[in-house]
């Protein structure tokens, strides 16, 4: 077996984990206190195939995650949509074939998350590209 990373393809999903979770391969990990570490470079496959993963540190099966966290997670969410726009959200717990696992928690705020990427994300998305392009050609 090579030790070369497999491309990842077509992203079509940004999955959620978090540390209690027993998988490895991910692509970033967001910390306590909501700083943001890069672990795999997204053109390379991680644990699902076309999927960006994401773990939150912390066992969310236990408790919820920090306001830094959650902050943190979803500017990283609005990063990656803006590379990926037509990437899915998800939770580990809703890959086919995995669901035997609570992951990224039972405790973990996924409902809440879908709902701000079905809503308030396009706004945040639609004023970050604004300002881009303000700072870039505004007088």
């Amino acid at each position: 077996m090579s030790d070369k990373p497999i491309p990842l393809g077509e992203v079509k999903f940004i999955l959620l984990h978090h540390s209690g979770c027993p998988r490895t391969g991910f692509h970033y990990q967001i910390n306590v206190d909501g700083s943001i570490r890069g672990l795999l470079a997204d053109d390379i496959r991680g644990q699902h195939p076309h999927s960006i993963g994401i773990v939150v540190e912390g066992n969310f099966d236990e408790k919820k995650p920090e306001t830094t966290q959650i902050n943190a997670l979803k500017q990283l969410i609005l990063d990656l949509k803006l590379k990926y726009p037509t990437a899915e959200l998800g939770a580990h717990r809703q890959v086919r074939g995995d669901k035997k696992t609570s992951c990224p928690g039972r405790k973990f705020p996924v409902k809440e998350l879908l709902a701000w990427s079905r809503s308030k994300l396009i706004e945040e998305r639609d004023a970050q590209v604004a300002h881009i392009i303000e700072i870039q050609y505004g007088p």
